[in-house]
């Protein structure tokens, strides 16, 4: 009986030996599953930093990149607008240049030929003269021619009258053409003055041609005037008596 009881109690203690090596067992395995998951849970928040960090680290590049860039494009629109001035100033200047020496050499060829007007009166006057004279003395062969004289003389001064006319009348367009082609910048402007300015200056051209024409045109003499007998188309003889060879109107001629 009392081995049966040592035996009994020998069992029991083997189980609760057992049972503790189990539980033991059991907590040691628990344990190092949460030392695992521990670990675990800190690889993943150190992972999550990092990737938190990575993604802050971009943003900023990107920011940075981002604001590079603006300073960048804001330059070159600010390069850009200067250089555009920069033109803009200078074309403005090269035009005003042209218009400037447009107008001065307008100034000028109108100087050279209101000078040249000038000495077209002197010597038509002089010429108007020196006709005068010759008619004088062709008057003296007889009525008929003198009357023939004075009216050819007649229609001369009444064509370079309407001539001289005509030119004062071309030269004050040209003189507004001028000072409006001065003071204005449109090229359409510009361009059309231009052209009344070549058309006027070949309608000055046509009237100085006529001006220098019509006077100078030899008087027609008709054969077997009176009185000299039929020299009416002789040339006058000179102060010695010598014959004429002068040009009939110039006014630099002794003969005359």
């Amino acid at each position: 009986m009392a081995e049966r009881q040592e035996t009994s109690v020998m069992v029991s203690i083997q189980e609760i030996l057992r049972d503790a090596q189990n539980r033991e067992e059991q907590e040691k395995v628990e344990a190092e599953t949460r030392a695992r998951e521990e670990e675990q849970r800190q690889l993943d928040v150190a992972r999550q930093r990092q990737n938190e960090e990575e993604a802050r680290l971009r943003a900023e590049e990107d920011d940075r990149q981002r604001r590079s860039f603006e300073e960048q494009r804001r330059q070159a629109e600010i390069q850009a607008m200067q250089e555009a001035h920069v033109q803009r100033a200078r074309s403005e200047a090269e035009a005003q240049a042209r218009l400037a020496e447009m107008a001065a050499r307008q100034e000028h060829e109108r100087q050279l030929h209101a000078l040249g007007q000038d000495k077209h009166k002197k010597r038509l006057t002089m010429i108007l003269v020196g006709l005068g004279a010759v008619l004088f003395i062709g008057a003296i062969g007889g009525g008929i021619l003198i009357k023939r004289s004075n009216d050819e003389q007649a229609a001369l001064k009444t064509q370079l009258a309407e001539t001289n006319a005509k030119l004062d009348e071309t030269n004050a367009k040209q003189s507004k053409l001028t000072s409006e082609l001065a003071n204005t910048k449109d090229p359409e402007k510009i361009a059309e003055l231009q052209a009344q300015l070549g058309q006027l200056e070949q309608q000055k051209q046509q009237l100085q041609l006529q001006q220098q024409q019509n006077p100078t045109k030899k008087p027609t003499y008709g054969g077997g005037g009176g009185g000299g007998g039929g020299g009416g188309g002789a040339k006058p003889a000179g102060p010695s008596g010598k014959p004429c060879n002068c040009t009939p109107g110039d006014p630099l001629c002794s003969c005359l």
